[in-house]
């Protein structure tokens, strides 16, 4: 029971102990955060490293490499479909942050640790500071990779909107007057479009990764104080919360970086 009741304190401190900021300027910086990506960063190029040295002709069919490969060609072939032979060119970043999200909510399944006298109750991806990071990198991204893609002017020409075919499909006078209107309104959807795909990207892997911890807490709960009775069957209730939250980690890890990589594909697509 003791141990039931610590799990559940666990759980509820990485449900309410979510960091909300401060998203610019160095004052009260989230050091637990800071070292869980540090230590994320040190799990990921030594693992990179090691498989390096070991990668196989013929991966083995269980193996670490085999793994990588299958999650490799998921990404690759979605990519495939969406970019075509530019697919490869893209493929690093998106799976670097697919590894990076993912080792980022599994840390939220660990128990809390202390490391150099500070408590470090859960993952860096329930950090705003984090997703946001995140979202800006992913904008930022598919924004360069338009501009290098079409140069910068072309580029800039998506904003306002397909203006030459709208001018040649108006008849009459009215073109004078709505294809400036319809520029200056695409003009102000894409601009937002631009904000909101910054927002959606960081709040949307920041609130699931809150609510993920919140349903675990609550689970956790409702098993340790259920009556007697029902002991037996409640007893296999925190490896079935365990696993959900294993399951909503590689869920929340796969969305982000397919997000990023349909944003690319739109921006390097001819027609944007």
């Amino acid at each position: 029971m003791a141990l039931g009741l610590e799990r559940v304190g666990e759980e509820v401190q990485k449900a309410i102990s979510f960091k909300t900021g401060p998203l610019l300027g160095l004052q009260n910086v989230h050091i637990d955060t800071v070292i869980w990506t540090w230590v994320a960063m040190v799990i990921l190029i030594g693992f990179a490293l090691v498989m390096r040295r070991r990668l196989l002709l013929v991966p083995e069919a269980r193996g670490a490499q085999n793994f990588l490969e299958m999650t490799w060609e998921f990404f690759s072939n979605i990519a495939g479909d969406l970019l075509g032979n530019k697919a490869n060119l893209y493929m690093p970043i998106i799976f670097t942050i697919f590894c990076f999200v993912l080792v980022g909510n599994l840390f939220g399944l660990l128990p809390s640790v202390t490391i150099a006298g500070i408590e470090c109750p859960g993952p860096y991806t329930r950090d705003i500071n984090t997703t946001v990071a995140l979202a800006v990198f992913s904008v930022v991204a598919f924004n360069a990779f338009g501009i290098i893609n079409k140069g910068f002017f072309g580029w800039l020409a998506h904003f306002p909107g397909p203006l030459k075919e709208l001018w040649h499909s108006i008849e009459g006078p009215a073109k004078y007057i709505m294809v400036p209107f319809m520029g200056v309104l695409f003009l102000l959807i894409n601009s937002i479009e631009q904000v909101a795909r910054l927002v959606s990207l960081s709040m949307r892997l920041f609130g699931n990764i809150m609510g993920k911890h919140i349903v675990m807490a609550v689970l956790y709960g409702l098993a340790v104080f259920s009556p007697i009775i029902l002991r037996p069957v409640v007893d296999t209730v925190p490896l079935f919360v365990w696993l959900i939250g294993l399951i909503a980690s590689i869920v929340q890890a796969l969305i982000f970086p397919l997000l990023t990589l349909a944003y690319i594909a739109g921006a390097v697509a001819e027609h944007h």
